[in-house]
């Protein structure tokens, strides 16, 4: 007998602008294939902190306190959700333990179950490659960058939503909420986010 629960969905799409419609194209046709009812939506690049990623399996957590249900939170692939091997595997046993659970596609169809020794092996195997392959990728690009900065072809990344921090803070000093300052300044809600966070740790330090 399969077991009842709620579909949920997660989809994180870059900072850089160009890519974000079809990287958020790819990953919602999945999602919406798979039935989730619930999908969140972040903007974030690789290693930054996800505070609507945390925020959502808070709110998994409670619902399915509330329902006695589990919460399955589908993702595409492992890297879409974690920032690194230990984020993924803390945050799989402790959701475990809450009743919430996590498929991610590009290791398995069914939920990951961290207590099963053969899947918790494939799991820890595969985000350990992950993180293999993360590692080498940000060394050939620091190799990269260095040579362009001694060749002086380096330019930097262009700003994005940094570029309107003052209209930001303007707004929000307006009493607007995140969303409605994301919606606004057309910039990602988790980038309103990290924009009033620094506003606040400078301003307290």
């Amino acid at each position: 007998m399969e077991l009842a629960m709620e579909n949920w969905g997660y989809a994180r799409v870059s900072t850089n602008v160009d890519r974000q419609a079809a990287t958020w194209n790819n990953q919602s046709d999945l999602l919406m294939q798979v039935g989730a009812t619930n999908i969140f939506k972040e903007e974030s690049s690789a290693g930054h902190h996800r505070p609507i990623f945390e925020d959502m399996i808070e709110q998994a957590m409670d619902r399915a306190e509330q329902t006695g249900q589990p919460v399955n939170i589908h993702i595409t692939k492992m890297d879409r959700a974690f920032r690194d091997i230990e984020h993924a595997i803390k945050t799989v046993k402790r959701s475990y333990k809450h009743k919430v659970l996590f498929t991610l596609h590009d290791i398995a169809k069914t939920p990951l179950d961290p207590t099963d020794a053969a899947q918790s092996l494939h799991f820890h195997v595969l985000a350990a490659i992950g993180q293999f392959e993360k590692n080498r990728f940000a060394e050939r690009r620091a190799v990269g960058i260095a040579k362009a900065k001694a060749d002086g072809k380096y330019k930097g990344r262009a700003p994005t939503a940094r570029a309107k921090t003052a209209d930001v803070l303007a707004l929000h000093a307006r009493s607007f909420k995140a969303p409605e300052i994301a919606t606004q300044l057309s910039i990602g809600v988790a980038s309103v986010y990290r924009i009033l966070a620094d506003h606040k740790a400078t301003q307290s330090a």
